[in-house]
């Protein structure tokens, strides 16, 4: 029998907006009951709201700053009322531009939520996850971390943690109750471009996917007990060519982009 999702209890971090709100969506879509997590409690509020009356199910406002020391600790704590089978760590954010046109705070910020976070918040709910049935985890990576990428130096290495930490996780868990899975999109329509200060320059114009779109896709996957999966039929054609092309290569050829960009 596959993984079920209705009646259990999931966690989405980062779902006031984009792909984080779209997963609550599916996973509500599903059945799925959830605890919602963010800064921004009027938007948590207003999806809970939404999920509850639209699909029957329980939705739990959690607001709170992930970034704040012992956020995972806090999290954990807050949980234990709630029997989450399903771990979904979608909150991160990005900065662009040449590396030092951003302060090292933002950057300190970006790899303790990015990165540490979520990897300390996996590895407090890993213990109650393996006693469940069936337990899945959900991580956003990016297919920004299959390259190192100019311009987005920083939030490239730390999604390309993500994508390492997720597989490596996920044969480490083969053939228990667990299965984790890394979701890597590309270019999608929500916030990221506005916190990144993309909006309206030619790398967002084209090829951008609906994070409605990603985010069935990425619970589908997750279902599967998939290790990870690149959204989208041309993501997976540009991971592809990257593999064969020489790395400076496509160093080359992004760095350009950006160059073209103004950026």
């Amino acid at each position: 029998m596959g993984f079920v999702f209705k009646d259990r209890w999931a966690l989405v971090t980062g779902a006031s907006s984009g792909i984080g709100k779209e997963l609550a969506e599916e996973l509500a879509h599903r059945g799925t009951n959830l605890v919602v997590v963010a800064r921004r409690e009027n938007l948590l509020t207003d999806l809970a709201t939404n999920l509850e009356k639209k699909y029957g199910v329980r939705a739990v406002v959690h607001a709170m700053d992930l970034t704040a020391p012992d956020a995972a600790v806090a999290l954990t704590e807050f949980l234990k009322e709630y029997e989450v089978s399903i771990l979904v760590n979608n909150a991160g954010f990005a900065a662009t531009g040449p590396v030092l046109d951003t302060e090292w705070a933002t950057y300190r910020r970006m790899l303790d939520l990015n990165m540490g976070f979520l990897c300390e918040l996996t590895y407090r709910m890993l213990p109650d996850l393996k006693r469940r049935d069936q337990a899945r985890i959900l991580n956003v990576g990016s297919i920004a971390g299959y390259q190192g990428v100019s311009n987005m130096v920083i939030y490239s290495a730390t999604k390309a943690f993500v994508n390492n930490f997720t597989e490596g996780l996920q044969w480490e868990l083969h053939g228990s109750n667990v299965a984790a899975t890394c979701l890597q999109p590309g270019k999608t329509e929500s916030e990221f471009f506005d916190v990144a200060h993309m909006r309206g320059t030619r790398f967002v114009k084209s090829g951008v996917m609906s994070a409605r779109a990603v985010a069935r896709q990425g619970i589908d996957a997750m279902q599967k007990g998939k290790p990870s999966l690149v959204t989208g039929w041309m993501n997976k054609i540009s991971i592809f060519g990257l593999r064969l092309s020489p790395r400076w290569l496509v160093g080359f050829t992004i760095r350009n982009m950006f160059r073209e960009m103004g950026r």
